[in-house]
């Protein structure tokens, strides 16, 4: 087995992050990205079925992650049209490639096959896992950011509708990747409503400078 530094994983699970997903996957697990597939060694240590998939699994010379790295786990080829073939296990994305779009598509797949449990690790929206769309599918945003605040490059999530609720969160160590967010489906979910750009940033600014704004001139009084 390999010894070399990043021969792992990007993110290290406890004995309570696996023993979480064990614990919602009585129909087994199918990871996409699934790398070294440490993660579904362990897993499969503990009982799990794992089917593990990669697009370009190790030693393979097309990851640029782990080439050469001897796999912990057999991972097999595929990319996330697998997730909907799997809809009975528990769907695991750990540490998804930042501003990629597979895991949100996969996700969509294994939503529309009838998928039951979502289980994600890393950060969150902003951070350097996943991108906007597969945050906002897995209901972490309130309200499209990239509209209230007008944000520039940030990408507008207006139109998608959340599906997912998260029921349960791990931390992980810190620097061992984000934390873990156990996911269940949630219909209930309203379809997510741009905040008028304007209306948000002055009561951001409000609560920034923990004062009033002035008043436009023109306005009776000020503040």
């Amino acid at each position: 087995m390999p010894h070399l530094p990043g021969a792992y994983a990007f993110a290290l699970p406890t004995d309570e992050a696996l023993g979480a997903i064990a614990g919602v996957s009585p129909g087994g697990v199918v990871e996409l990205g699934a790398g070294t597939g440490f993660w579904a060694r362990l897993l499969a240590d503990r009982g799990v079925d794992v089917a593990a998939f990669d697009v370009a699994p190790p030693p393979s010379a097309q990851n640029r992650w782990f080439a050469g790295v001897t796999p912990w786990y057999p991972v097999r080829p595929g990319d996330e049209s697998v997730a909907e073939g799997h809809a009975s296990r528990t769907l695991l994305l750990v540490w998804p490639t930042r501003n990629e779009d597979w895991a949100a598509a996969a996700v969509e797949r294994y939503t529309s096959a009838g998928g039951q449990c979502v289980v994600f690790v890393g950060e969150g929206p902003g951070g350097s896992t996943g991108d906007d769309r597969l945050h906002a599918l897995l209901g972490e945003y309130e309200r499209c950011w990239s509209c209230a605040y007008g944000a520039h490059g940030g990408a507008c999530v207006c139109g998608i509708r959340p599906r997912w609720l998260h029921r349960q969160v791990i931390e992980l160590p810190r620097g061992h990747g984000g934390d873990l967010r156990i996911y269940r489906p949630d219909d209930s979910c309203p379809p997510l409503r741009p905040t008028p750009p304007q209306a948000t940033r002055t009561r951001w600014w409000r609560r920034l400078i923990g004062r009033r704004l002035p008043r436009r001139a023109g306005q009776a009084g000020m503040a």
